[in-house]
């Protein structure tokens, strides 16, 4: 090994990086692959007697390709797991079905309830549902806002006591 002074934690991590950009590893993933290598290439102490008179940094570029193919094959197999998996879900359209008749149902249950409410909390209910907040209900309807809370209240009542998860209303 030559006598040349020690590169540094820049320099490796130099060397790191122009190594894997040369492997094609894609901006992105760069610095994931950067740290997986700088933890094995800072472990790793060159053998003077074993290195035939070759650089540290022609020994670290052998550590360095070594441990990047390593990282880009368990990436590879990171990959191909995921399209497995991705295989055995169901498709977006089976989703989009269960989901929608699930919605579908809740929403004809909040429809019953909603119906036997008065006509005030109807109103609060409605524009609860189109994203106005009490207090904009309140202004909207020249009421106050705890008449607005009141409704709110007596919305949420019913719900829960209908099963439906009253308890989430704003």
């Amino acid at each position: 090994m030559d006598t040349k002074q020690e590169l540094t934690i820049e320099e490796k991590l130099e060397l790191i990086r122009s190594r894997a950009v040369r492997f094609g590893i894609k901006r992105h993933d760069l610095e994931d692959a950067v740290q997986d290598v700088i933890i094995d290439l800072l472990e790793f102490t060159p053998d003077a007697e074993k290195a035939n008179g070759a650089s540290e940094s022609t020994i670290l570029v052998t550590v360095i390709d070594r441990r990047l193919n390593k990282w880009l094959r368990a990436q590879k197999r990171y990959q191909d797991m995921v399209e497995r998996c991705g295989t055995m879900l169901p498709s977006g359209d089976e989703l989009a079905y269960d989901s929608s008749v699930e919605a579908s149902d809740a929403a004809i249950d909040v429809e019953s309830v909603l119906t036997d409410l008065p006509e005030f909390e109807r109103q609060v209910g409605k524009m609860l549902s189109e994203g106005h907040s009490a207090y904009s209900i309140a202004d909207e309807l020249g009421v106050g806002r705890r008449a607005v809370n009141s409704a709110i209240d007596v919305i949420r009542e019913r719900l829960t006591s209908a099963g439906l998860g009253g308890e989430e209303l704003a």
